[in-house]
């Protein structure tokens, strides 16, 4: 009988706990448990390059929370997932041994490549099949992003870019928040850092840009509250009407404002802007077609890869 197992992503805006065993009957991933937590361990590592005493502090608070869980489950193993802040972070190593000393739970750090294709790997097992056409992935965390062009379970393109929402807001605002001033500025940025994904797109048009969890839930949870969606299941069909009115409608707000927003996380109000600007700056070719949002990401990647 499988047992359970615990896998944690520590993003660099957001931890996420998944508990899952694999289903008896159809061999295929059965959620016990999960939830996400802001953490903000990249808060003031994008400018110093080291994690700050306090961002490392609410990581062990979270962290310690979600081990009660994982052991609450029964969970055979827990396994922590090192992404962008803890690729780039100096001190890193410090609080990877930090963690591991105080609460016993091992952190893989992995690469950029590494995580687009537990990505992908995730994002394939939440699709409808047969899934035939030619798509991108598209996971925007607090550090990076990352993008996968894939027809069936072929990857043709793939890559990890610094261009995550927390890396933008560290270089583009206004007294620490997104402004509407700063928008032609960031734009120009995105058009220069996201020149390979952009041939890749001419060469390879995908019809469709899938959003992996995270501030794609959060896009799909506005889009629930403004009547643009029935349901969150697991794959969602977005607006893309509604994506672009939305979108005009928070840049020209201010953080509480945008707190305020229906289906809004409070936590993803500073981020949401720049993950819109990242989202208009793939769509402008006019090549994708359809936008939607998977609720799996790399966390459920990483239980499909790693079976044991």
């Amino acid at each position: 009988m499988s047992k359970p197992r615990a896998i944690i992503d520590l993003g660099t805006n957001t931890f996420q706990l998944l508990i899952a065993d694999k289903d008896p009957k159809t061999g295929q991933m059965r959620v016990l448990y999960e939830d996400h937590r802001p953490v903000g361990l990249g808060k003031g590592a994008m400018e110093t390059g080291l994690l700050q005493l306090d961002a490392m502090a609410r990581a062990l608070e979270v962290l310690e929370r979600f081990l009660w869980h994982a052991q609450d489950k029964g969970c055979v193993s827990i396994k922590g997932i090192g992404t962008s802040i803890l690729r780039n972070a100096r001190n890193a190593g410090v609080f990877i041994e930090l963690v591991e000393s105080q609460l016993g739970i091992p952190i893989q750090v992995i690469s950029g490549i590494q995580e687009a294709d537990y990505i992908f790997q995730g994002i394939r097992h939440s699709l409808p099949q047969p899934w035939n056409q030619v798509s991108m992935v598209m996971d925007i965390g607090g550090g990076s992003v990352e993008f996968i062009i894939f027809q069936g379970s072929d990857i043709l393109f793939k890559t990890s870019l610094e261009l995550g929402g927390l890396k933008l807001q560290s270089l583009f605002h206004v007294d620490g928040e997104f402004n509407a001033q700063i928008e032609h500025e960031l734009d120009r940025h995105l058009i220069h850092g996201l020149i390979d994904v952009t041939d890749a797109v001419a060469l390879y048009r995908p019809w469709n840009l899938i959003g992996a969890a995270g501030a794609f839930e959060t896009l799909a949870e506005i889009q629930l509250a403004h009547g643009y969606l029935e349901k969150i299941e697991k794959v969602n069909f977005l607006n893309l009407d509604g994506f672009y009115l939305l979108k005009e409608k928070m840049a020209n707000m201010n953080l509480t404002e945008r707190q305020s927003i229906p289906g809004m996380k409070a936590f993803r109000a500073s981020m949401i802007p720049y993950a819109n600007c990242l989202i208009e700056s793939v769509l402008q070719q006019g090549i994708i077609e359809s936008l939607c949002m998977s609720m799996y990401s790399l966390k459920e990647g990483y239980w499909y890869t790693n079976q044991e």
